[in-house]
């Protein structure tokens, strides 16, 4: 009887501890698998929370320029917005690289216009070492020219120098004109396209004569001169008086009109033999500033340009 009792203790005793070690090995593998849980989980948001912030921080760049209203609900309602606002953004930066590019288009067609056609202007300086006060006749040709350029028609300027000319031909300074005739009759072989030429001098006259004021700003006046001594003097007449009150409907002070010289101790012809659109301009006088000459060249450009479309 007591060894019965024993063995059935024992038994028990035994039983009570494969349960406990079924109990750690349960325990064991539910504190393990809750653990790689609970890892998994915390890593699942993690990632989910990086996601969302970047998918946020991604949405402020896109539509930074929107209102803080719509910023504020998006950072609030990020997941909701997420795909409506990128697909706002991305018809949004469609939209405006497409107004980019017309605007683009428009723009170059402009200047690729001028751009691509030769030359139809010749400015040159017969006297080029001639000056203003703190500015020079040379200067100012070729602020003409760059504006010329920046219309529909092409100039191109004479850089070659009239004084090397001279010296290398032993010439005086009262044959400039024999210079610059050489050069430009160069250029109108090299380009048949040139029709319109202007040679860009400054007068002697004192500031009084050569200077005027219109609306608060000051010009240097512009006087034409017109060879009397040539076989187109007429049509250079008519020509240059032309342009002479094409610039006076700009500012009708600004001209002190058309000089016709011609006969002993004139040259009397200044290359207009050669075109019958030759132009002797007089910009100001020797006391002029550059401010005040550019303000006239650029009234002189909106009259070249004028008269060009007026003949060509």
């Amino acid at each position: 009887m007591v060894g019965d009792t024993m063995k059935e203790f024992k038994s028990r005793k035994i039983i009570r501890k494969r349960k406990s070690k079924f109990k750690v090995i349960i325990f064991t593998f539910f504190f393990f698998f809750s653990y790689i849980f609970i890892l998994k989980y915390l890593k699942d948001n993690q990632l989910k929370n990086k996601i969302l912030n970047e998918d946020v921080n991604y949405i402020k760049f896109n539509v930074a320029r929107e209102s803080e209203e719509v910023l504020d609900n998006i950072i609030n309602n990020p997941v909701s917005l997420l795909n409506d606002n990128i697909k706002k953004v991305g018809n949004v930066t469609k939209s405006d690289n497409k107004k980019s590019n017309n605007s683009d288009v428009k723009t170059n067609t402009v200047s690729s216009s001028a751009l691509d056609s030769p030359p139809i202007i010749y400015v040159y300086n017969t006297h080029q070492t001639e000056g203003y006060n703190g500015y020079d006749v040379y200067s100012a040709a070729n602020y003409l020219t760059s504006k010329l350029n920046n219309s529909e028609y092409k100039a191109s300027l004479e850089e070659k120098s009239m004084k090397v000319f001279l010296e290398n031909n032993n010439l005086k300074y009262y044959k400039s004109y024999t210079a610059s005739k050489t050069y430009l009759n160069e250029e109108m072989m090299q380009n048949p396209n040139l029709k319109y030429f202007f040679d860009i001098h400054r007068d002697s006259a004192g500031k009084s004569i050569t200077t005027t004021s219109y609306q608060n700003k000051s010009y240097a006046k512009i006087l034409f001169v017109v060879g009397t001594d040539n076989p187109n003097y007429e049509k250079n007449k008519v020509n240059t008086e032309r342009l002479n009150n094409l610039v006076k409907e700009i500012i009708p002070t600004i001209s002190r009109n058309v000089a016709y010289h011609g006969g002993k101790g004139y040259n009397g012809v200044y290359n207009q033999d050669l075109s019958e659109n030759v132009f002797l301009v007089e910009v100001g006088g020797k006391d002029n500033t550059k401010e005040e000459v550019e303000n006239t060249i650029e009234v002189l450009n909106n009259a070249i340009i004028k008269y060009i479309r007026e003949t060509i």
